[in-house]
């Protein structure tokens, strides 16, 4: 039994389940809270095992979430959320380990940013910018291509189910690994605010962890890191 990868992805989720507790008892004890709703362009940056960059496209998902607004200083607040997003990325040959054209990968994401806002007022209403942490975790997703994928002397689907796991066993025929569950990264923001209620917010983010999982127990080379940028719609109470 490999404690040090049992260790590992405990810490991970207590990690998680911290953030979490910590974000909905910040929220409850604010008046400001808010909901967003809006659209997600997401794309990987991705290296194959010779450090080749590999040649992907925008995914369009969703987003939802809840916001809380906390004073700190002035205009300055910290904002804490928690949001449901959808992410992925397509790729037109190459896709699925080589074997898929037209491949796309939709996957969702639970996510809690950290932003340390600046709210200046501007015009009737208030300037939003805004930058910090973000946590996510991985829960599943789809993938299809226009092909079927023959794997050997085994034939797959043209679709199937996307998985998160950080060391993958070789022979998971028809489930597309697209990497650890755990994911974290830099979250920019700006927008603006109308009536202190109704806000319109850009966002953009940085993976900076590298999402590329173990295979059998053995460190692979090569990188898997999330990026996107998104615009939403929020309503404040």
């Amino acid at each position: 039994m490999n404690l040090r990868k049992i260790s590992s992805g405990k810490l991970h989720l207590t990690t998680f389940l911290l953030m979490l507790i910590i974000t909905f008892n910040l929220a409850k004890a604010q008046t400001r809270i808010g909901v967003k709703a809006g659209l997600n362009f997401s794309n990987v940056m991705a290296k194959d095992e010779r450090s080749n960059k590999q040649e992907t496209q925008i995914a369009t998902g969703f987003l939802v979430g809840l916001t809380a607004d906390i004073p700190v200083s002035g205009d300055f607040f910290i904002q804490p959320g928690i949001q449901y997003v959808e992410k992925g990325f397509k790729q037109k040959k190459g896709g699925y380990y080589g074997l898929a054209n037209n491949f796309k990968v939709n996957v969702s994401y639970v996510e809690v940013p950290v932003n340390i806002l600046y709210k200046p007022q501007l015009g009737n209403g208030k300037l939003l910018l805004g930058a910090g942490p973000y946590f996510g975790y991985g829960t599943g997703g789809t993938w299809k291509s226009d092909n079927v994928i023959l794997m050997g002397d085994i034939m797959t689907d043209s679709k199937g189910e996307v998985i998160f796991k950080n060391d993958v066993m070789d022979g998971e025929f028809g489930k597309y690994m697209y990497g650890k569950p755990f994911d974290y990264g830099a979250n920019f923001l700006a927008g603006y605010e109308f009536l202190e209620k109704l806000a319109v917010q850009f966002n953009a983010q940085l993976g900076l962890a590298n999402l590329q999982p173990k295979v059998d127990g053995v460190k692979r080379e090569g990188s898997l890191k999330n990026v996107g940028f998104g615009i939403s719609v929020g309503y404040r109470f």
